[in-house]
């Protein structure tokens, strides 16, 4: 079963993230490489802690669908 509210959350941080490398990308030729990579790091980091939000919201979701299934079967 394909998890469609899961995916939207997935693919709303991801354009968030995508915007902000991008304006990252403009300023790559004028900033040292130290600080690229800086802010790179910092970028993903932040990615993979909205990738952990998703999850748990999704966790979330996934109880009340289950309850609201239950309650509708019965």
């Amino acid at each position: 079963m394909i998890n469609y509210h899961k995916n939207k959350l997935i693919n709303q941080a991801l354009d968030k993230y995508y915007e902000t490398f991008s304006h990252t990308l403009d300023t790559a030729e004028f900033v040292p490489e130290k600080f690229n990579d800086k802010i790179n790091n910092y970028i993903f980091k932040n990615m993979k802690k909205a990738f952990k939000k998703i999850d748990r919201e999704d966790r979330i979701y996934q109880k009340q669908a289950k309850r609201k299934d239950k309650q509708c079967n019965t």
